[in-house]
């Protein structure tokens, strides 16, 4: 594995080795290619995403209710109703999301031929002039690519790679992936919605406490300050350039599409990978929090006629139950 240092022509014509700083403005065209037709694509489904582990939104309902006939002893006293420890406790209700999918598309890996040339390198201080095999091609340009789309910190680099919000409203640099559509519903009981004057209670009665979206980085195109040579067919060498018929935007599109979405042993774990974890990668916008209420109910009464009701409601303060992030990495 081997990472080269191009050259290019200075501004009298002399061949030059690019410095680090010039090699890295092409890592950055790299970066924006891919950007423009990722390889390693979350989309929001309706259900059974591929590829993503789902994850789980847990609240509280209400226990049955229950009813007696009283103790015909006169006046209404507690003994009439079913007794607390007697009645139904607080259940949980459980629903399952898989709504983010995560789908690769591998394309074929495009060969250095007379007609498609890979940019050249110095195999050594005043050698030979060599054409970048396909695996300098991806040690110099794509590895780097991918190193800095799986970074931390989320930035113009990271463009092509998602994120999570509690907006459906795209954030700046961003769109939003599914047209609003939530892939998360964190709810709780709404203890609003319940009171002694309506046992029997329906049992699940849930407000939405937080949303959560899915949104792409937006890609941003740089101009590279030199341009890249190859070597055309006759041994000539040449500026990659418009109407050239040597597309180094379309070789460098292609050769990180089949990196980031582990298209062989080029590739040499620089798969780009997503999953929904508590750990591991780099953690991507809003963690996504699943909380529910944490009482052992709260029980009311109620008489109507001859008929004494008792019902266990929902009740407590809000306790986070699972914790998860998007978290993207390389494998």
């Amino acid at each position: 594995m081997t990472a080269r240092l191009p050259l290019f022509y200075d501004g009298s014509g002399t061949l030059q080795e690019m410095s680090a700083a010039q090699v890295t403005e092409w890592v950055k065209q790299t970066l924006h290619q891919y950007a423009t037709a990722p390889s390693a694509v979350l989309t929001v489904v309706s259900s059974s995403g591929a590829n993503m582990t789902g994850m789980n939104d847990t609240r509280k309902k209400a226990g049955a209710a229950s009813t007696s006939d009283g103790n015909e002893s006169g006046a209404v006293t507690a003994a009439d109703f079913i007794a607390e420890g007697s009645t139904a406790e607080p259940g949980t209700v459980t629903v399952a999301y898989d709504k983010i999918n995560l789908a690769y598309t591998i394309p074929t890996f495009t060969a250095d031929t007379n007609g498609i040339a890979f940019p050249v390198y110095q195999e050594n201080s005043g050698g030979t002039i060599r054409s970048m095999t396909a695996q300098d091609l991806v040690d110099t340009f794509c590895k780097p690519a991918i190193d800095l789309l799986v970074a931390a910190t989320e930035s113009v680099t990271t463009a092509g790679t998602y994120t999570v919000t509690t907006s459906a409203t795209s954030a700046s640099n961003y769109t939003q992936v599914s047209s609003g559509a939530a892939f998360f519903l964190d709810t709780r009981a709404n203890t609003g919605a319940y009171s002694a004057g309506g046992i029997p209670e329906t049992l699940d009665q849930p407000a939405t406490i937080t949303s959560y979206f899915l949104h792409e980085r937006d890609s941003a195109d740089t101009n590279p300050s030199t341009n890249l040579l190859y070597l055309e067919s006759g041994g000539n060498l040449r500026e990659y350039a418009e109407g050239s018929g040597v597309d180094i935007e379309a070789i460098l599109k292609n050769a990180i599409q089949y990196v980031a979405a582990g298209g062989g042993s080029n590739s040499n774990n620089h798969k780009i990978i997503y999953t929904f974890a508590g750990s591991g990668g780099s953690t991507r916008g809003s963690a996504v929090v699943d909380t529910r209420l944490n009482g052992a109910g709260n029980y009311q009464t109620r008489q109507v006629g001859n008929a004494y009701r008792s019902q266990e409601f929902p009740n407590g303060s809000a306790a986070t139950i699972t914790t998860n992030n998007l978290r993207i990495t390389k494998g």
